[in-house]
């Protein structure tokens, strides 16, 4: 096959990501009727050359015209060999543009759709600067689930594009924003236990981070010690004060976190190191954060948190 003269969309480390031509019409033919595109997508029909030069043309190489982007093949960069496809599409069904892909059998399991994926992703903001992207996927495909949520898609909501076909709808929309507001929300949270070079601890500003039913727990111990707010800050505020407590900072190594409509939880490793009655100690430990959207603003529920033994 002849591939010379197929445009260029963008490279991976293992991967190229071109234009579609009609000389893809045999792996067209076999990638539209593959099992789980079958299964997944939906019998388009294809069922000989003929048809699938059609489907190029009327599909992806008309998009191209239209849009400016479509589907495109995705390719080994060492062999030039055709694995599957990944691309923007504008439907009629959707308000915006969505990304899909789809891996030939013979080339799933190797992490080519994540690669080609998320390089599409960042084509898409920062080269078409697409601020929105949205992908939708049968409801029992778990695997493209998986990717869409590791390619920063979450679900939004279940879709009825027709009377036979009901889709999940994935989004980025405000997920940036999201992120970067629990981020700023535990970032205070964990100041406000530091009294390192002179620094004075607020310890009380916990209210203003969390509803006020919140919860906080420490189950280093095997039996966990559950307290509300108040009963949390009094002590901290004292030791943290009075010297018991000196040079004290926490602050996360590393962490995951996952949002769903208005909740999210974090999980974080994190370090902790200070003074206690005069003696320096160092440790780490989990934390778990759950944190719900009330009125547009983040505020976290709880916090649970075992420290190394």
């Amino acid at each position: 096959m002849n591939t010379m003269q197929a445009k260029k969309i963008l490279e991976t480390e293992r991967l190229y990501l071109r234009e579609f031509d009609l000389n893809d019409s045999g792996f067209i033919l076999e990638l539209v009727n593959s099992p789980k595109w079958l299964e997944f997508i939906g019998d388009r029909n294809v069922k000989t050359i003929a048809d699938a030069e059609e489907y190029l043309k009327n599909g992806a190489i008309k998009s191209y015209q239209e849009n400016g982007f479509g589907f495109w093949a995705v390719e080994l960069k060492d062999t030039a060999t055709p694995i599957g496809m990944c691309g923007l599409v504008k439907r009629e069904t959707l308000d915006d543009i969505d990304i899909g892909f789809a891996m030939h059998p013979e080339y799933i399991g190797a992490g080519y759709g994540f690669e080609i994926a998320n390089a599409t992703m960042n084509y898409a903001k920062n080269i078409l600067k697409l601020d929105k992207i949205v992908a939708i996927t049968d409801t029992k495909n778990k695997a493209s689930i998986k990717l869409l949520n590791k390619i920063g898609l979450d679900f939004v909501k279940t879709l009825e594009l027709s009377e036979k076909d009901t889709v999940l709808l994935f989004s980025n929309s405000k997920k940036n924003d999201d992120i970067h507001e629990i981020n700023k929300l535990t970032t205070s949270f964990f100041d406000v236990f530091t009294n390192v070079e002179g620094k004075t601890p607020n310890v009380k500003k916990i209210e203003e981070l969390f509803i006020t039913n919140g919860v906080i727990i420490s189950n280093t111990h095997g039996a966990p010690e559950i307290y509300n707010l108040k009963e949390f800050i009094a002590p901290r505020e004292k030791i943290l004060n009075d010297g018991t407590l000196t040079d004290f900072i926490e602050s996360e190594i590393s962490q995951n976190t996952e949002i769903f409509g208005n909740i999210a939880q974090r999980f974080c490793l994190y370090e902790k190191s200070g003074k206690l009655n005069d003696v320096y100690f160092e440790s780490r430990g989990m934390k778990t954060i759950q944190f719900i959207k009330i009125n547009e603003e983040w505020k976290m529920s709880s916090v649970a948190w075992s420290d190394e033994k």
